[in-house]
């Protein structure tokens, strides 16, 4: 027996000791830390309330602009230590994904603990009882669903169902946590979404802000606490979401390269030269042709002169962009020369593997080389390279235009004199 399920033995013959539930609690954030590093640095800087009254074992309350964990101390002394642990690491992804905040009195609160579950169960080795699973949504409503979505993306679509499969999907929920049945007495309710919502008290703006200044500084201090070789072990969503508080929620970079891909969206055009081919025989009708798929390509700097952070930081923001806006996206490191052999293409909800490839100096013209000889078109590709700017001063950039320069430091740190495309800094989103 470990030490955690001793002390929740000590627990069960004594729930009305307010102490020895906060022992449990520490010990079972203990377990977490040598699991889920990160995820116990979070809940360790999370104050902690025992309550007597509460629809479930725990819950996320705000406390005017305090996020705290609450506990009923005779519910939690039946769970086994498993799944305390797990109960926690759920509770503590909530938070990672500001839930809590970006949910605060929302319209659909059903809707809404549905879908922050399926996002955040999908990090766990096992999920908390009765708590929704994107392996449960798919069997209820017999259809394959995307997985590693942000919760937005499955509120999206619960909120579009049919009728008939809301229906459908209440009644499976019901039956899954014992409504309309004699519930059990082990049939405890292990998380509640309650604390987020506020009634009919709408936050003032102040608050709001406030609330999220303190859950950035979670965030922030639990990465910083994290050390860097546990860091590498982060899946890339969490990694991206973990460094978004030392960044702008939305990268003008990113915006930019967005604007522009949508003028290279697929689709259909007219064309006066074509015939429509319907009603050929209607000169005055043009045809249409198909306009090309866009291509994004993104070449990273992995030249001595950029440090490991500075490229760990930039792979991150280009998994956020591809996520982000559903947009695929193909990655090659360079230096002297593109290393097309550590390629990697990022799209629904991959995320980008952070190791240095090459090291030497630095080389423009073998990315325009490299593009040239691939027979890339420049009509429907958009460049992206990060880079610290460092390289040669001229470049035969061959016909490409749609080029976007982002370097870490000043957009004059830019060697070229003549650059095609567009330059701009990154220095204030990679602090």
């Amino acid at each position: 027996m470990n030490q955690l399920a001793k002390m929740l033995e000590q627990l069960r013959g004594n729930t009305s000791d307010y102490e020895i539930t906060q022992r449990v609690l520490t010990q079972a954030i203990i377990q977490v830390l040598q699991s889920q590093r990160i995820l116990g640095e979070i809940l360790l800087q999370v104050p902690r309330r025992v309550v007597q009254e509460q629809d479930a074992i725990l819950g996320l309350f705000w406390q005017k602009d305090q996020i705290e964990l609450r506990v009923v101390p005779q519910k939690l002394a039946e769970l086994r230590s498993d799944e305390v642990v797990i109960l926690l690491e759920h509770e503590a992804l909530h938070l990672l994904w500001q839930h809590p905040l970006r949910y605060a009195n929302s319209p659909t609160p059903e809707l809404v603990q549905l879908a922050t579950d399926i996002a955040v169960n999908q990090y766990l080795p096992e999920v908390p009882r009765e708590t929704m699973t994107l392996e449960k949504l798919q069997r209820y409503l017999h259809r394959r669903i995307l997985s590693h979505q942000d919760s937005s993306s499955y509120l999206r679509l619960l909120k579009n169902l049919s009728d008939q499969d809301k229906q459908k999907l209440q009644r499976k929920k019901e039956r899954g946590t014992g409504k309309n049945t004699q519930a059990k007495p082990s049939q405890v309710i292990q998380e509640t979404h309650q604390g987020w919502q506020l009634g009919n008290a709408q936050p003032a703006f102040g608050i709001q802000q406030l609330r999220l200044a303190q859950l950035k500084k979670i965030l922030h201090q639990a990465y910083m606490n994290t050390p860097k070789k546990d860091r590498g072990l982060l899946p890339g969503d969490i990694l991206t979401t973990l460094l978004k508080p030392q960044i702008n929620n939305r990268f003008n970079w990113q915006q930019l390269i967005s604007r522009q891909v949508e003028t290279l969206a697929a689709g259909r055009e007219e064309a006066a030269y074509r015939f429509n081919r319907r009603q050929p025989w209607r000169m005055e009708l043009p045809g249409s042709v198909s306009r090309l798929v866009p291509r994004v390509l993104v070449f990273v700097d992995n030249s001595g002169s950029v440090t490991d952070d500075e490229l760990e930081k930039l792979l991150s923001q280009i998994s956020y962009l591809a996520n982000s806006d559903h947009l695929p996206v193909e990655v090659y490191p360079f230096d002297a020369r593109v290393h097309s052999e550590h390629y990697q293409r990022v799209e629904n909800g991959k995320r980008v593997i952070f190791h240095r490839v090459g090291g030497g100096g630095t080389s423009f013209q073998c990315i325009f080389d490299f593009l040239h000889d691939r027979h890339i078109n420049p009509t429907n590709s958009l460049v992206v390279i990060m880079t610290d700017g460092w390289g040669e001063q001229k470049i035969n950039p061959y016909n490409f235009h749609q080029v976007d320069w982002l370097v870490t430091g000043s957009v004059t740190d830019l060697s070229l004199q003549r650059p095609v495309g567009r330059i701009l800094s990154l220095k204030k989103e990679i602090k």
